[in-house]
């Protein structure tokens, strides 16, 4: 198939470009010439098409749209130097330009792949994230933050209107929070999601006034001695945090799953991995992995969370791959410059 890819350069996207690649599909990969450390990325690849353009611009959505087979919508407005405005114009009206395009020019294509996040489960209403049970498709917040959260919906509302209404063959995936491995360790080497000095970091010259957060920063301090650590943090009930990531890999798979498999087709999917990180667990195996020592800190807002995957697993055969130590094993060999199969992100524009 002739694919589009739109973020085709991107720390997902080219990883997935990757793997489409490799299963045979011929690639058009859609590029905002703003992204000026990547835009280059296929130049030497015969079977990858880069078109550069704005998803805000109807006339560059079309000619990126006409004449393929299936398109993966990953490009979004996303930690760049965007206000709010621009947030919604990129992510919703984005989405809303390829759409009509595929109505207009590509009534017949075989999938459309839409990038959602877990942010939509998030509750604007409520400080952290705590959910006792596991988190299931049907559970989408009422509210959502702006700018991203929210306008990544819209986008997802979009696609779904758009099957129901157009036909549009759409699939939604709603990506939980992804690690690329080679970004995952600190320049020490240690992965650092799970390290003490950027806390310390953070409460070392805290000011305000809120008791909570004073007494946190206090603990904080106190338990600082110039030495790295592993940090066990602990929700506010006295629970070890539990949070749910997915190695790239993994991401890739669901996203060719969603193409390949016909049971797709007007769903949205929470596609996850192996990465559900219970502190409680996690740290005595980094402990012991590092020799290191830990600190143990109950903090301020809750992380406690955990997604089920068995609609995706039921439906697509999905079945992810990579825990915690096969993200640190691949983390380190990419270190040390060995070939892992994963396209490192690189610098972030």
């Amino acid at each position: 198939m002739k694919i589009l890819v739109t973020g085709g350069t991107g720390r997902i996207g080219s990883n997935l470009v990757k793997k489409l690649l490799e299963k045979g599909h011929d690639i058009r990969s859609f590029v905002y010439p703003g992204d000026v450390n990547r835009v280059g990325r296929w130049d030497s690849y015969e079977r990858v098409e880069t078109v550069l353009g704005d998803l805000r611009e109807y006339e560059d959505v079309k000619k990126a749209v006409e004449g393929v087979d299936a398109i993966y919508h990953i490009a979004a407005a996303f930690g760049g130097p965007f206000d709010n405005r621009q947030y919604l114009a990129i992510n919703g009206m984005g989405t809303l330009n390829i759409l009509e395009c595929v109505r207009e020019f590509n009534p017949n294509i075989h999938r459309l792949v839409y990038a959602c996040t877990e942010a939509i489960y998030w509750r604007l209403t409520e400080s952290g994230r705590l959910f006792n049970d596991l988190i299931t498709e049907d559970m989408v917040a009422k509210y959502h933050h702006m700018p991203y959260f929210l306008t990544k919906w819209i986008g997802e509302e979009l696609c779904m209107t758009y099957h129901h209404q157009y036909g549009v063959p759409s699939t939604v995936f709603r990506f939980t929070t992804v690690i690329e491995p080679s970004e995952y360790l600190n320049e020490d080497g240690l992965p650092r999601q799970f390290i003490f000095s950027p806390l310390y970091q953070r409460y070392k010259n805290y000011t305000g006034n809120n008791p909570t957060e004073l007494e946190t920063a206090n603990v904080v301090k106190s338990l600082w001695d110039g030495q790295e650590k592993f940090i066990l943090k602990r929700n506010p009930d006295g629970r070890p945090y539990k949070e749910h990531f997915t190695d790239v890999r993994d991401i890739v798979q669901g996203l060719v799953l969603g193409i390949e498999k016909e049971a797709a087709i007007g769903e949205e999917f929470t596609l996850g991995g192996n990465g559900v990180f219970k502190y409680e667990e996690v740290i005595p195996y980094l402990c012991e992995r590092y020799d290191m020592d830990f600190v143990d800190v109950t903090l301020p807002q809750s992380n406690y969370f955990a997604f089920d995957l068995s609609k995706i697993k039921a439906l697509l055969d999905y079945e992810p791959q990579h825990d915690l130590a096969s993200i640190l094993d691949a983390a380190e060999a990419m270190r040390r410059g060995e070939d892992v199969g994963i396209i490192p992100t690189g610098v972030r524009w």
